[in-house]
């Protein structure tokens, strides 16, 4: 990976990633949004699409505020969280799957 100009997502990918490693072994970890695209505010937050297996079985809408809590981050943070046939699905449709995948970064 080559070197990343936002400060925030360097300091996600130094401090924070390797614990989500560990604790979900994720298949993919996207970066997307504002800091992807390098035009974010100091107020931005961290746009993350994450594919893990962990993820079997964990109603939907309660993967990111556990994962968010695992990672215990002090930044404000927007997750995307699926299973990876939940997202071999998303990816082929038009909608946000797609826009992170175009314009994000995997790390």
């Amino acid at each position: 990976m080559g070197r990343i100009a936002d400060p925030l997502v360097r300091r996600f990918v130094a401090r924070y990633l390797p614990r989500l490693r560990r604790r979900y072994r994720p298949e993919l970890v996207v970066v997307f949004g504002s800091r992807a695209r390098g035009d974010a505010l100091a107020e931005s937050d961290l746009d993350l699409l994450v594919v893990a297996e962990r993820f079997e079985g964990v109603p939907f809408v309660e993967r990111a505020s556990r994962l968010l809590a695992d990672l215990d981050l002090p930044f404000g943070a927007d997750l995307l969280c699926y299973t990876p046939a939940e997202f071999a699905r998303k990816r082929r449709e038009r909608g946000i799957v797609s826009l992170a995948l175009e314009e994000g970064r995997a790390l």
